[in-house]
């Protein structure tokens, strides 16, 4: 093989493996299971940061009386 036949055989046009299309279907599933874990985190995050709130102003005001 010539260095000539040899550069012109690696310039061609590179296609997708069909491989890659029967894998899209195990990657829509997992990234939707990203998408519910953090969502779960997020509110959990967001409820327990309103229950210290709640506990902070209680406290603040029982230290009011």
């Amino acid at each position: 093989m010539t260095p000539d036949l040899a550069a012109s055989e690696l310039s061609g046009q590179l296609y997708a493996h069909h491989a890659a299309l029967l894998a899209i279907p195990a990657f829509v599933p997992a990234i939707v299971v990203v998408g519910v874990v953090l969502y779960i985190a997020r509110k959990d995050r967001r409820e327990e940061r309103e229950e210290n709130e709640t506990l902070r102003r209680a406290l603040e005001s029982e230290e009011d009386e």
